[in-house]
């Protein structure tokens, strides 16, 4: 009888392991996302105490925007991360607390170095509205700089596209502020700079998405992000983030002229008017520099 114990100990452990719900994500490619990966870990892990035991899995084919909305529907993945928008929120189910807390919805631009004068002799938003943007052709930020009369050409492959501006078949590619300070580094392989006048700046928010049958995974996400958010762990994450601060130091805000842009797809429901889930430009000089 002595025996059975052992084996029914290490029976109920495997069972227990079996049980815990394992989070598929696909594996980011073009930019280092690893901060949301780390918000996603961490957002989970807090969960466990009230939730249970959670694991996630890295599922490491690339896949554009549209894709992983589309693999999220068929069950092949679990939660993504994007920008959100009124159709987005139709085919999957939003956390609704912002991981950049806004800071999604500013843009600097990548351009030809010696393009760096001519940039910087712009005057005036009509001026930029002739020039052609380089953006994803699935991403919601190329309606928005269209609907607000920018000429923009989304392309369908992201590992390009820093070589499409680099052979001329475009003026600029508006990039996110935390973005830009994983990529810089490669810009110079194509002759690429970054402007240093002009921020493109809309009301956008990142969130997760998960299915809209999966209530258990968006409970757990929410109630773990509420902590971050309640505690402050999630604007650290943000302002801590060396390709963030990196990002932020090195595009001086301070110093920028910002073009403010509506953006009509976002929806009714994203909490605009809640100060707790938003950074603005007067906080990051602070908070930065």
């Amino acid at each position: 009888m002595k025996s059975a114990v052992p084996i029914l100990l290490i029976l109920f452990l495997l069972c227990g392991s079996a049980s815990a719900k394992t989070v598929r994500y696909v594996e980011p490619f073009f930019s280092d996302n690893s901060f949301h990966i780390q918000v996603l870990k961490r957002a989970l892990s807090l969960s466990e105490a009230k939730f249970g035991a959670i694991a996630t899995q890295a599922i490491d084919t690339p896949m554009l925007q549209g894709r992983q909305f589309r693999a999220l529907a068929r069950t092949d993945i679990d939660v993504l991360w994007s920008m959100t928008s009124r159709a987005r929120e139709l085919d999957a189910r939003p956390i609704r607390i912002p991981l950049t807390m806004g800071l999604i919805g500013y843009r600097v631009f990548v351009i030809k170095q010696r393009d760096r004068h001519r940039f910087a002799t712009l005057t005036s938003k009509a001026q930029l509205q002739q020039l052609l943007a380089l953006q994803g052709h699935d991403w919601p930020d190329t309606e928005i700089m269209s609907s607000n009369g920018f000429k923009v050409r989304g392309v369908s492959w992201h590992q390009s596209m820093y070589k499409l501006l680099a052979e001329d078949k475009f003026d600029y590619f508006p990039r996110g502020v935390l973005e830009i300070g994983a990529e810089r580094e490669g810009l110079a392989a194509y002759a690429l700079s970054i402007d240093s006048k002009w921020v493109l700046h809309y009301p956008a928010a990142s969130y997760f998405f998960v299915r809209h049958e999966d209530a258990s995974l968006a409970q757990r996400l929410e109630y773990g992000l509420a902590a971050m958010l309640q505690s402050g762990e999630l604007k650290a994450m943000i302002l801590n983030n060396p390709h963030h601060v990196n990002a932020l130091r090195m595009l001086n805000f301070s110093d920028r002229e910002f073009i403010r842009l509506d953006n009509p797809l976002l929806p009714d429901s994203t909490p605009t008017l809640d100060p707790k889930y938003w950074l603005t430009p007067q906080e990051l000089s602070e908070l930065v520099y």
